[in-house]
């Protein structure tokens, strides 16, 4: 069975085993929390989905390590999986496998802002099969980090045996070194999923990290992914700053950079949580850039 089900009017459901994950790590302790306290009951059991999302979360911008009226930051990061980590799995799926492939044999998959390893079970799930896949995740929240790391070890076996999960980009040529020979094939892929939009990002010191990494492993084939809402036009600059920084990538998208798709979310019925259709379509605005040792650059994605 298939970890995710894709109809074709771009429609995505969990296939069983991603569905029971998110049963275990999300669903069960967001039901019945141990220990169940009286944060706990005052701002999310008597509270709606819109109060969870905007108050307590800030629509996903909140500090995942600051407590919030009694919720510790651990329940904060549960109360984000269980509203925000479906949408954003499976817009990182879809546009991987829409538009992402072929991907090297070997591969290291840098997820800037790797939340609760969200887009790493996407792209796992997406192109896994026989593939080395080495997986870098950054995010500056430890709560996040140890999400991360639960995620990836709840599924019996672990999606990624070669991992690395840290609070800081610039150890990632520190980082690289550790599994890259200058003379293989490995193929290094960065990945924005809902990261660009950061209001505390420093986009200079990002570009500078992206420059130096590029080259360094100038002899390596390399890909960018970005994806942000549609709706958020400005929250655009600093990729096209990052973008325009990095004048040796290619960009690969010649239509518009939109995406439509729908797909399962938990919502309540009855009083219990369960996976159904969203009502309304999901938006996504996007952009995949490459970069070719030889300076000429082919159809790589």
């Amino acid at each position: 069975m298939s970890y995710i089900n894709c109809y074709n009017d771009n429609y995505y459901k969990p296939g069983k085993n991603l569905s029971e994950l998110f049963q275990e790590l999300v669903v069960k302790p967001f039901e019945s929390p141990e220990p169940l306290t009286q944060a706990w009951i005052d701002h999310v059991e008597n509270r709606d989905f819109e109060y969870h999302r905007k108050t307590i979360l800030g629509q996903g911008r909140t500090n995942f390590d600051e407590p919030f009226e009694g919720l510790t930051p651990k329940e904060k990061v549960l109360i984000y999986c269980l509203h925000y980590m479906p949408m954003h799995l499976f817009s990182s799926y879809h546009i991987f496998t829409k538009h992402l492939a072929p991907v090297s044999d070997k591969v290291i998959f840098i997820d800037f802002g790797c939340g609760p390893l969200t887009s790493g079970i996407a792209f796992w799930a997406a192109f896994a099969g026989h593939r080395d896949i080495t997986y870098i995740g950054i995010d500056k929240s430890e709560s996040m980090r140890h999400k991360a790391n639960e995620m990836n070890q709840g599924g019996g076996a672990p999606f990624f045996t070669k991992s690395m999960l840290t609070s800081n980009y610039d150890q990632l040529n520190e980082y690289l070194g550790q599994y890259i020979a200058r003379d293989n094939q490995t193929q290094i892929l960065f990945n924005f999923c809902y990261f660009l939009a950061s209001n505390t990002l420093d986009r200079d010191d990002l570009s500078n990290c992206l420059t130096h990494i590029v080259s360094k492993y100038s002899q390596h084939k390399m890909g960018m992914v970005y994806q942000n809402p549609i709706n958020s036009p400005d929250s655009h600059r600093n990729w096209l700053t990052v973008k325009g920084d990095l004048s040796t990538f290619k960009g690969h998208i010649t239509e518009l950079n939109e995406e439509r798709f729908s797909c399962d979310w938990f919502r309540l019925q009855n009083g219990r949580l369960g996976w159904r259709r969203n009502l309304l379509p999901i938006d996504v605005y996007f952009d995949i850039l490459s970069y070719e040792p030889s300076g000429c650059f082919v159809d790589s994605f």
